[in-house]
């Protein structure tokens, strides 16, 4: 009976083994499974970054914390660009899954709506929820080039 139990940890051993071996020959490739794996925050302008904490929270914020007196882009961000200490942005608009269920206040992409945001660093005011003339229209007057290309965050 010994010596099945010797067998029976020997095997054990090696399959335990394996994925350890696997992770330091392959040291590049993630290791890791589920929530937060593909989260990640990118530098912006003026301190502020661009953060995504889930696949719907993604958001514009300073680096150093906000309050509600601090100018932000509210989540979804799904382009963005900089120029000079001005973030623009294309956010896509939420909903609640279930807005007849008050306990329930998960939040999904709205696909009907999505609106433009600019946001000042330096004077931290945000401009936001304009539509597409609107958005041409604030370009140009805080002269801002209207050929400037809203980037997907995944690229940015």
């Amino acid at each position: 009976m010994n010596k099945y139990i010797k067998i029976l940890l020997f095997f054990c051993g090696l399959i335990l083994a394996i994925p350890v071996v696997w992770f330091f020959q392959n040291p590049g490739s993630s290791f890791a499974f589920g929530p937060g794996v593909q989260d990640f925050s990118k530098n912006l302008t003026g301190g502020y970054k661009l953060y995504r904490n889930s696949a719907h929270e993604i958001f514009a914020a300073p680096a150093d914390g906000w309050n509600s007196e601090i100018a932000i882009i509210p989540s979804k961000v799904i382009k963005v660009n900089v120029y000079d200490e001005f973030i623009v942005a294309e956010r896509q608009g939420l909903k609640r899954r279930s807005p007849n269920d008050s306990l329930d206040a998960y939040e999904v992409p709205d696909e009907n709506v999505k609106d433009f945001w600019v946001l000042n660093t330096d004077k931290n005011y945000a401009l936001g929820n304009l539509n597409k003339a609107d958005f041409k229209r604030k370009l140009d007057s805080l002269h801002i080039p209207a050929t400037i290309e809203l980037v997907d965050i995944y690229k940015y």
